[in-house]
């Protein structure tokens, strides 16, 4: 069975065309991305999004990112907040998974509220998935 290209209809001449554009489009992508990639480690970044009372404590909402090249599993982090009398109390919490550029929104509790005092997050540890 002989095709001849001019009876082919306009319409599949257009979703082939899409096809291959598609699949040039990600193969471009590929090549950069593996170029590109810097292989660096995670690195996590922190910013406060919320601090609601609570009827015996506060919560902080906090949102994580990682702004690094690899995933950061098991993710522990630490809330300290040195309230104006100088008591130092402390808060953890884990991140199961945080893939490369993805945020994630984690709670910290406290029994003193944090805006009356000096609150800072820290990353104490992950584990490579």
């Amino acid at each position: 069975m002989k095709h001849n290209l001019a009876n082919t209809p306009l319409w599949e001449k257009l979703v082939s065309l899409m096809g291959f554009l598609l699949i040039c489009f990600t193969v471009v992508y590929l090549v950069w991305s593996a170029f590109s990639n810097t292989d660096q480690p995670p690195s996590i970044h922190f910013n406060v999004a919320n601090i609601e009372a609570l009827e015996h404590q506060y919560l902080v909402l906090v949102d994580v990112k990682n702004s690094g090249d690899k995933t950061a599993s098991e993710l522990h982090l630490e809330g300290r907040l040195i309230s104006a009398n100088g008591d130092i109390q402390r808060s953890t919490t884990k991140v199961s998974y945080l893939a490369p550029e993805s945020n994630q929104r984690v709670g910290f509790y406290f029994t003193s509220d944090p805006a009356d005092g000096e609150l800072t997050i820290s990353p104490m540890g992950y584990q490579e998935p």
